[in-house]
């Protein structure tokens, strides 16, 4: 899907705050920081992952591209187009040098995208193309990221930092529990496919469900990842101690 707007709001003035809001930052790299105004994005869907088989005198094909009631995909690519404006020639040649120095060495990071506040993207920058017009004093550069299918949540279940709500899609849950006596809970993951989980555990305690018996305490609690299927999953906790599940939702957005 892709969106297109431009940031219209002044850009950093001397002796004023920074006014520039959209944007993107990874690694070092924070386009607002450096006075680059947001044009366009875009963030199409990602490709499905095929499999299909067919068989001579058969009418369509067998589809086996679902596994566990998931849907696969590659990667999507997510192109930003940015602009500067009213800089010297000079100026101009040493912003591009400084967005390819940030951005072309660095390794695989986190993207944040200030259209999606409450979600950040796991990728790795892909290509940087720019466009100087000397008549009007602009650059122009065009940036990709090639990035996990999913987004992440940028809090963790549980934490329900007021400015990340969303209303229309959202939960609150407890993920943290004292554990005294044998108790009954679930979690709740409305993510767009299943969530890993990873444990923090003080104390003795037993985690039982779906395909799961554990017994956990705070050394071996550090390596155990716990699968969470989308929605309600179901564990009985037994033990002494407290544990927290600590896990982020991935969401196609």
């Amino acid at each position: 899907m892709g969106y297109e707007f431009t940031d219209t709001q002044p850009t950093v003035m001397e002796n004023q705050e920074k006014l520039i809001t959209e944007g993107l930052v990874f690694g070092e790299f924070d386009s607002r920081e450096l006075g680059w105004w947001l044009l366009e994005r875009d963030a199409p869907s990602p490709s499905e992952k095929v499999i299909v088989e067919t068989l001579p005198y058969m009418q369509g094909n067998y589809d086996f591209s679902v596994l566990n009631d998931e849907r696969y995909f590659d990667n999507r690519v997510i192109t930003y187009k940015f602009k500067v404006v009213s800089n010297p020639y000079a100026d101009r040649k040493m912003i591009e040098h400084e967005i390819k120095r940030l951005l072309v060495p660095a390794k695989i990071d986190n993207l944040y995208d200030t259209h999606d506040e409450a979600y950040f993207w796991r990728g790795k920058f892909q290509s940087v193309t720019v466009s100087d017009d000397n008549k009007y004093q602009t650059l122009v550069a065009t940036i990709s990221f090639n990035c996990y299918p999913f987004a992440f949540s940028k809090n963790y279940e549980g934490s329900d930092i007021w400015d990340d709500v969303e209303f229309e899609h959202w939960v609150f849950q407890e993920v943290k529990f004292d554990v005294f006596e044998t108790q009954k809970i679930v979690l709740i993951n409305i993510g767009s496919r299943a969530a890993t989980c990873k444990v923090e555990v003080t104390g003795n305690v037993w985690v039982r469900g779906e395909g799961i018996d554990l017994q956990l305490n705070q050394s071996n609690a550090f390596n155990t990842e716990i699968v969470l299927k989308r929605f309600e999953n179901y564990f009985e906790l037994a033990g002494e101690g407290t544990i927290y599940f600590k896990f982020r939702r991935e969401e196609m957005i």
